[in-house]
């Protein structure tokens, strides 16, 4: 029979882990340590520290940003606003007329009726503010009084003027009640006089652009008509003498 081949079973003996995969091993391992349980406590303590410093003394420079940083977005918001703009119209007249003061009373008395008034006055002239829905109307009426020489209508866009002006107001607004807030936090005389000084500023920005508001909203509710009336003169004898010459002139060359 033929013989059988036996093997020997050789004992595993375990191979040396080279050093630097030992090295990184260790390294990767302590680095994921140090990440779970170091950094979360370093996040805490900065956390902590800022809050203190915030509740501490107050803060201007936030106080002086956000006076100006909520324009930016409430700015776009208004360029994309559907609403109508807002124009401001004056109209002007010159009228040739016979009778001066017949004008003049006309005139004053169609003002009142369309609830306008007068801001100026002359022998020959009048400046009045009427109602925007009423000063197609006045103008027209005013026409009638004379032979026209002269009519002029223009408006002046101001939507957007009013619309800055109204954002302003809102971050003045809000920038002075902040100051407020700081003000009764504030303990030390010189945080109490800086405070009182941006305030003191705040309320004077606030009065001029309220100011320029109102007097936005008074030019288009209220347009400006000037109506100018000259007697109309009239020529004497030898006068229409020389009007018929030159007609007669006038004729013959032009055809």
């Amino acid at each position: 029979m033929p013989q059988r081949t036996q093997f020997r079973t050789v004992p595993k003996v375990p191979l040396p882990i080279p050093h630097s995969l030992w090295y990184t091993t260790t390294m990767n391992k302590t680095e994921k340590n140090i990440k779970t349980g170091i950094l979360p406590a370093v996040l805490i303590v900065l956390l902590t520290v800022s809050c203190a410093s915030s509740a501490g003394s107050p803060n201007y420079e936030d106080v002086m940003v956000s006076e100006n940083s909520g324009q930016i977005s409430r700015a776009r918001t208004a360029e994309n606003d559907s609403e109508g703009r807002m124009i401001a119209y004056t109209a002007s007249l010159r009228l040739s007329v016979k009778d001066v003061d017949g004008t003049r009373s006309a005139l004053t008395d169609r003002i009142n009726q369309h609830n306008g008034y007068i801001t100026r006055e002359a022998i020959n002239s009048i400046t009045a503010r009427i109602p925007a829905e009423h000063m197609s109307s006045y103008f027209t009426y005013a026409k009638t009084l004379g032979k026209v020489e002269f009519e002029s209508i223009t408006g002046q866009d101001i939507t957007d003027q009013y619309r800055d002006n109204v954002i302003r107001l809102e971050s003045l607004q809000a920038a002075r009640a902040r100051y407020l807030v700081l003000l009764d936090r504030a303990n030390a005389v010189s945080e109490i006089l800086t405070i009182e000084r941006e305030l003191e500023r705040v309320n004077s920005e606030i009065d001029l652009i309220e100011g320029r508001i109102r007097h936005a909203e008074a030019s288009t509710a209220y347009s400006s008509v000037t109506v100018r009336f000259d007697e109309r003169t009239r020529p004497g004898p030898l006068g229409w003498v020389f009007y018929g010459l030159f007609r007669g002139i006038t004729w013959l060359f032009v055809w």
